[in-house]
């Protein structure tokens, strides 16, 4: 009777470990295909950027999508000059922009700490909205509510913002 209960409980634990091992490979799979887009688009736009302009090191991608899905990235030509480039998959545009040409991205966290201090900055993203070069800067306050704040590229002004979300 003792073999018995010792046989079922190692049948029950091998079973159990079994089960935890195919849910962590299903959750593994599951991580893997979810970033499997954003991967592939990363490494489109690097092989656009690196054909078709002067970047020959990238440093940073940015994805954002305001009504146009736009990719962009941060890279820097033999020469050390540091460019921004943004590609638009759906309409197959492409736009470089040289750095000295635009506001930075720690420009951008400089100036949005400077005009809102009491947020904690979560992401900053570059992309294209309504037909020019953005910077959104998403933040969360205090209470845990969200906000989303555009800046045009060129210049930094302020374009656009939605708070407490």
């Amino acid at each position: 009777m003792i073999k018995d209960d010792t046989r079922q409980t190692i049948k029950f634990v091998a079973w159990v470990i079994a089960i935890i091992i195919v849910v962590y490979i299903a959750a593994v799979i599951i991580v893997f295909m979810a970033g499997s887009p954003s991967r592939k688009n990363d490494r489109q736009i690097s092989q656009v950027a690196s054909q078709k302009t002067p970047i020959k090191n990238i440093q940073q991608y940015y994805h954002l999508n305001r009504g146009t899905d736009s990719y962009a990235l941060k890279g820097t030509a033999k020469k050390g000059q540091v460019y921004y480039f943004i590609y638009l998959p759906n309409s197959k545009k492409a736009y470089l922009l040289p750095s000295k040409k635009g506001v930075s991205e720690n420009e951008i966290r400089r100036k949005f700490n400077q005009q809102d201090g009491q947020q904690k900055i979560s992401n900053v993203n570059l992309g294209w909205y309504k037909g020019q070069a953005v910077w959104e800067v998403t933040a969360k306050n205090s209470q845990g509510n969200y906000s989303y704040t555009l800046y045009e590229f060129k210049n930094g002004s302020k374009i656009s913002e939605v708070a407490n979300l």
